[in-house]
């Protein structure tokens, strides 16, 4: 019974996630969004995110005077190479975003892929006879079983 709640679970946490543009002023603090910067926008940061930062991805922390605050996971570069971080806190001012987009589940592929996980589990249970289809074992291998006395 545990190892098909953990499978259930591990469906659920590693479902699939859209990027789709932002529909309000702001996205609540706590949101992950990715921020496409500027040409311009990615040279001024360039001190603090590295070279050619194109996309930075992370979690919306709010705004302050300098700008939005942002709780960067990872940054990808011109060329499309992702380096990771560690959830750092950068301040992108307005001016260097040029888009803005939320990370919301893919409700269908998420489905899909619990379903394609539950049948996984389905066909290795069968497959294995885990559910219990041997045969008892034998406790007396020699006829006539006398059991033992004390």
């Amino acid at each position: 019974m545990r190892t098909v709640s953990l499978i259930g679970i591990l469906c659920l946490t590693a479902g699939c996630y859209n990027y789709n543009p932002l529909t309000t002023p702001s996205p609540e603090p706590g949101t992950y969004v990715a921020v496409t910067l500027t040409d311009p926008g990615s040279e001024n940061l360039a001190r603090s995110l590295g070279p050619n930062a194109f996309v930075l991805r992370g979690r919306y922390l709010g705004d302050s005077d300098q700008g939005m605050l942002l709780s960067v996971s990872s940054v990808e570069t011109k060329r499309g190479i992702a380096q990771p971080w560690e959830g750092e806190t950068v301040t992108v001012p307005a001016d260097a975003v040029a888009s803005m987009d939320v990370r919301r589940l893919a409700k269908g592929r998420s489905i899909l892929l619990a379903g394609i996980g539950a049948g996984g589990l389905v066909v290795t249970t069968v497959a294995f006879s885990l559910l219990g289809g041997g045969t008892a074992p034998n406790v007396c291998p020699k006829q006539p079983c006398i059991p033992n006395k004390q």
